[in-house]
């Protein structure tokens, strides 16, 4: 059986992506090992070389590739598999037009463990430009809300379509229950479900395995206490010299605390975090790291005593290995994962809560005696779904056997 694992920019630099593809493989590799990988991406050379699978171009997500040229990349495949990330609302246009395609080519399709947040991506359905000015001047001559109007109407056929093409899934599953929940605001989907993202089974490595200078890794090692912190690049934080100033009055009644900035997008998230750590005024409480790999990342953030980020996969790798984690939320993915746990958000991108960062941070410096175990209960709760999913998936990829729903 051939399977073509896309419908998410995977090899553009995200190290969370790049978590989910490493779990999605062993996944497949596991419920049939004789299962012919392929997987579209943007780094065909590295997936080859770590992975042994065989590689297409990143359909839908580089301007040289369309979607529509996906029918090339589809030749002798069984099964089309979007395959996570939050792209249903993040990309719902190219995901489902990638979905649309292999269906239209006879060729099966499933969404695995795709997440869905409360709002589609602003970048695609708002008004903008000369549509902007032409609603602004509807509203001053005619006192219609023009520009609302229109957004919902974009949104409201982004859903329809949602709704018409997994409709034709052999197999939909979402990542958590309230993304479920979202999708069903597209359609009825009374045999989708809820598993968890992939990433819960992100392995890791040896700490001693870690690439990086004697250095660091005595600075790292000398630490009382690491705060590991995350800022994405793609919603950057509105307030950054406010948080670095936070930073560094809890240095200040934290000496023994070293800040460990961990990109999980080495050519983005870096030079954000990097510009940072500049305007912090003690350079020697902060650690920048450049790690490419998820299990690197995973192993690192696991000797961290915190986590405060506004990137969902940082997270959960960190929750993997039951750190205590505080979100800055952009968009609902962040809460929707952290309320699993019943963990914290301070504010968003656009505005933190500094003062509740504050307690929190101090709160879970030291969690509660009974927080590892609380986590690892409410994690293997999470781990029950996704091998409740795992097993509806099975006997697609054993034999290949059904068909796309007509």
């Amino acid at each position: 059986m051939k399977v073509l694992l896309g419908g998410v920019p995977f090899g553009c630099d995200n190290i969370g992506d790049e978590a989910i593809l490493a779990s999605v493989i062993a996944i497949f590799r596991d419920l049939n090992p004789a299962v012919e990988l392929v997987v579209s991406t943007g780094d065909r050379k590295g997936a080859e070389q770590k992975f042994g699978v065989e590689t297409v171009p990143l359909y839908g997500f580089e301007q040289e590739f369309p979607a529509s040229d996906l029918r090339h990349g589809l030749k002798g495949v069984d099964l089309f598999v979007w395959a996570g990330a939050t792209g249903l609302s993040d990309y719902p246009r190219m995901g489902c037009t990638l979905l649309r395609e292999a269906q239209r080519q006879g060729v099966k399709t499933v969404v695995w463990n795709v997440g869905m947040n409360d709002v589609l991506n602003p970048s695609f359905f708002q008004i903008r430009g000369r549509k902007l000015l032409l609603c602004e001047l509807v509203r001053k001559v005619f006192r219609y809300d023009l520009k609302r109007r229109w957004e919902e109407r974009l949104c409201a056929a982004a859903r329809r379509k949602i709704g018409r093409t997994l409709e034709r899934c052999l197999l939909v599953v979402l990542r958590d229950a309230r993304s479920l929940k979202e999708l069903r605001r597209c359609g009825p989907f009374p045999d989708a479900i809820s598993g968890a993202d992939s990433a819960l089974l992100q392995g890791g490595i040896e700490s001693g395995n870690l690439p990086w200078n004697d250095s660091a890794a005595k600075r790292f090692q000398a630490a009382d206490k690491r705060l590991a912190v995350c800022i994405s690049a793609q919603n950057p934080i509105y307030e950054q010299q406010r948080f670095c100033d936070w930073l560094d009055r809890l240095h200040t009644v934290h000496p023994d605390l070293l800040t460990v900035m961990i990109p999980m997008n080495l050519k983005t998230d870096y030079f954000l975090m990097k510009n940072m750590a500049g305007k912090l005024q003690h350079s020697e409480h902060v650690l920048l790291t450049n790690f490419a790999e998820p299990e690197e990342v995973q192993e690192l953030v696991g000797r961290c005593s915190l986590v405060i980020s506004s990137r969902l996969h940082l997270m959960i790798l960190a929750l993997n290995r039951l750190v205590p984690c505080i979100g800055i939320t952009r968009g609902s993915k962040i809460p929707f994962f952290l309320d699993e746990y019943g963990l914290p958000c301070a504010g968003t991108t656009d505005r933190i809560d500094f003062e509740g960062l504050s307690e929190m941070t101090e709160r879970y410096l030291s969690p509660p005696p009974d927080f590892r175990k609380r986590t690892q209960e409410r994690r293997e709760e999470m781990l029950n779904s996704l091998t409740q999913a795992i097993h509806l998936l099975k006997p697609h990829v054993e034999n290949g056997i059904g068909e796309n729903i007509a």
